[in-house]
């Protein structure tokens, strides 16, 4: 077996050993982004290693990794394989606007295409590393203790189940430093390398890893020897281990039917209510409310009677009014933990399916469910749920009008109640906010993003309740600008009706963290702190739509991207929502002259390469033409700028150990290789019968001296650096 050939073989181990190392990096954070594009990632580590077992060169395997991540944006943000030149000039767009963005420091409104430009950038970077830490260290401890100390910390203080990780990675890693660890000694004793020996020296390490790795899986697991200390570092970090220290009382996060007195501050409590089996994240609703009070909210229902359904029956809900539910029925499958009084839905249900004994009761007005049997309320401890979730047609929600308000047979004069004693400058604000806006769905996403833009902060702690005669509203919008989700959605209902747009607040819990189960279904566990409030509006022609104004917490309604949009618009698909935030007074102030001249300068910059994208291209292509040009040429400078580098007047081993083996990479260039097996003295009397005399001969019989017998000290260092320094100029041409 020939020594390159087994060198591929051993590289190909090597790199499907630290591929499965890699990949463990990615298993956590695709889990806890929700990130559905795994297969992306990991084809993208597998082509790099591929490129570094054959050997590709720079300026070919540069092109193809380069039009991978192109492609891979392409799929991921505009779902289509297929390459096209429109898609492909607003995806340059949209990478080109973030340029002014990074200049000014503003990280948090860079596009979502930018940041998987970068996260591809970090994985080239770390496989780059793994390849120099495999083919040159052979020594791959320093990211094995990495991965295992990355997934420990993940496994501990995220939800992240890492059990059969943990495994992987220790058998995968050990065999890894084994494998290296041979391969050193090849090199070290010049050794041939066998594959017939390289598998009896592998053989002890692979018994003794698989030995160890079957007793591991096979052993009893044990109770932790601690107590979790998760709950107490998160209790102490958000201060509640210390009290408050005001002797102001804190409530407990969680559902509370009673609304009446919004405000004051509340303690976490990770208490898990329910689990729900369902691939996508889901918001999980309750209950809307229709009045409010200017101190909370409360539901006024006329006295109609609750529908009702039989489990499994089709279920009509008015907040099913969407434009299209013609899309795949998913299953929701939940398995609550607490008693609520009433049931936990997603958006898009259609039917409820649990035991045959219940009936179920629906009060249309509220939209809250509940099961009855042999005529009591009773608190279901399973059910499952089927949806078809709800996809809004961008184009159709831009044609809405507030004169389409009037063809509508709906009464809604609840949903724009307001209190007569309401502050006049909450209408006047949400007037300003919305009178630019032409449709009613971009004035209500003119005042969901108001918030976000204009100073306001979330904050569970520091939360004043309103006093007197003081409006709950318009202490959050005017005084405070400080609270969670119940001061965002109720802020934001109220401006709605204030600018003639029916609106409901919306209770129920947040989609909670997600991890996937012993089934490989994605699971997701909501617990007390989940509790929280949206806004729901009504699209004339659509029906009701979720709306997410608290900072920190996504939409996740489903928007069928049917229009050509621009990439600044607000809307474009997954990258929208990335407009640079209106700057305050105090922010558009420049501390320095010269700051604000360099920002001006960037933001030029940026506009003209985006103007002239192709151009820039082109310019890049020229670039990189005469950059390889000079590459290919190196023959000719490398060695010159080797003189200048390793020439020196006192000379010691090390110094010779370098200058020789710069020489070996140089007469390879030159292409004088050393073939399989040639041993150093067999190379060198190649050399001196290429070039006559036997200068090569010397410098090797120095070089194996010190290799193999110690004796590092050279007396004739000045004769020896004038014929490396001549071989050098020889090996030039």
């Amino acid at each position: 077996m020939g020594e390159d050939r087994l060198d591929k073989r051993f590289l190909l181990l090597m790199y499907a050993l630290s591929f499965l190392l890699l990949r463990e990096w990615l298993l956590p954070v695709m889990a806890l982004t929700d990130t559905n594009y795994l297969g992306v990632f990991l084809v993208f580590i597998a082509l790099s290693f591929l490129i570094g077992i054959v050997r590709m060169r720079w300026w070919f395997s540069i092109p193809i990794k380069a039009f991978y991540i192109l492609w891979s944006l392409h799929f991921i943000y505009f779902h289509t394989p297929l390459l096209s030149i429109q898609k492909i000039n607003i995806l340059f767009t949209n990478l080109f606007s973030n340029v002014s963005m990074i200049a000014n420091g503003d990280w948090d409104n860079i596009t979502n295409p930018f940041r998987t430009l970068l996260f591809f950038v970090l994985l080239w970077m770390t496989i780059y590393l793994i390849r120099h830490w495999v083919e040159v260290r052979k020594n791959i401890l320093l990211f094995y203790a990495a991965t295992v100390v990355f997934i420990a910390f993940l496994d501990t203080f995220s939800p992240y189940e890492a059990d059969g990780a943990i495994f992987r990675i220790m058998v995968s890693g050990l065999l890894l430093i084994g494998f290296l660890f041979i391969m050193k000694l090849y090199e070290k004793h010049e050794r041939q390398m066998s594959g017939r020996l390289f598998a009896l020296l592998s053989l002890p390490m692979l018994f003794a890893v698989g030995i160890s790795g079957a007793f591991a899986s096979l052993m009893p697991e044990r109770a932790p020897a601690w107590p979790d200390p998760v709950p107490f570092i998160k209790s102490m970090a958000s201060g509640e281990g210390a009290g408050l220290g005001n002797g102001a009382y804190m409530a407990q996060s969680g559902y509370d039917p009673d609304d009446s007195k919004l405000g004051g501050p509340f303690a976490k409590d990770d208490t898990v209510v329910f689990k729900a089996t369902v691939p996508q994240k889901q918001y999980w609703k309750i209950e809307t409310k229709n009045t409010y009070t200017s101190k909370g909210w409360e539901q006024v229902s006329g006295e109609v009677e609750p529908a009702i359904y039989a489990p499994g029956t089709l279920i009509a809900n008015d907040s099913l009014e969407t434009e299209d539910m013609a899309g795949k029925t998913v299953q929701a499958e939940i398995q609550m933990s607490e008693v609520l009084p009433f049931i936990v839905y997603p958006y898009g249900t259609t039917k409820i399916n649990t035991r045959s004994d219940v009936v179920l009761l629906n009060e249309e007005d509220s939209g809250r469910f509940w099961a009855v049997a042999n005529g009591e309320k009773i608190a279901l401890d399973t059910f499952v749920t089927e949806l078809k979730e709800p996809e809004y047609s961008l184009k159709a929600l831009r044609e809405t009008s507030m004169a389409d308000y009037e063809l509508e047979r709906q009464n809604f004069s609840q949903y724009l109640q307001l209190p007569e004693q309401l502050p006049d400058r909450v209408r006047e604000l949400a007037k300003s906010i919305a009178e630019k806006e032409e449709s009613v769905y971009e004035k209500a996403k003119a005042i969901e993003r108001y918030f976000a833009r204009n100073g306001f902060t979330y904050d569970q702690y520091n939360v004043a309740t309103p006093k007197g005669n003081e409006d709950y509203v318009d202490q959050f919008l005017f005084e405070t600008k400080n609270g969670y989700c119940d001061n965002f959605s109720t802020s934001m209902v109220v401006m709605l009706r204030a600018v003639d747009i029916p609106a409901r607040w919306v209770k129920g819990f947040a989609p909670g963290e997600s991890k996937l189960n012993s089934r490989g279904e994605r699971e997701h566990t909501i617990t007390n702190n989940e509790a929280h409030s949206w806004v729901e509006a009504y699209m004339p022609g659509i029906g009701w739509m979720p709306f997410e104004p608290t900072i920190g917490f996504s939409n996740l309604s489903g928007i069928r991207f049917d229009l050509d949009l621009d990439i600044t618009d607000p809307e474009a698909p997954d990258m929208g929502e990335k407009e640079l935030p209106e700057k305050t007074e105090q922010q558009r102030i420049d501390p320095t002259k010269a700051s604000k001249g360099v920002s001006t300068v960037v933001e030029a910059a940026s506009k003209w390469v985006n103007n002239n994208k192709w151009y820039v291209m082109i310019g890049m292509l020229i670039i990189g033409s005469a950059i390889w040009k000079f590459y290919s040429v190196r023959g000719k400078w490398l060695p010159k700028v080797v003189l200048r580098t390793l020439k020196t007047e006192q000379g010691d081993w090390r110094s010779f150990v370098k200058q020789y083996k710069s020489l070996l990479k140089q007469l390879e260039r030159f292409g004088l290789k050393r073939t399989n097996g040639m041993t150093l003295s067999e190379y060198a009397k190649t050399v001196d019968t290429y070039f006559g005399g036997n200068k090569m001969s010397m410098l090797t019989k120095e070089y194996e001296k010190g290799l193999y017998g110690g004796q590092t000290d050279i007396e004739d260092w000045h004769v020896l650096q004038k014929i490396w320094e001549d071989l050098i100029n020889r090996a030039t041409g």
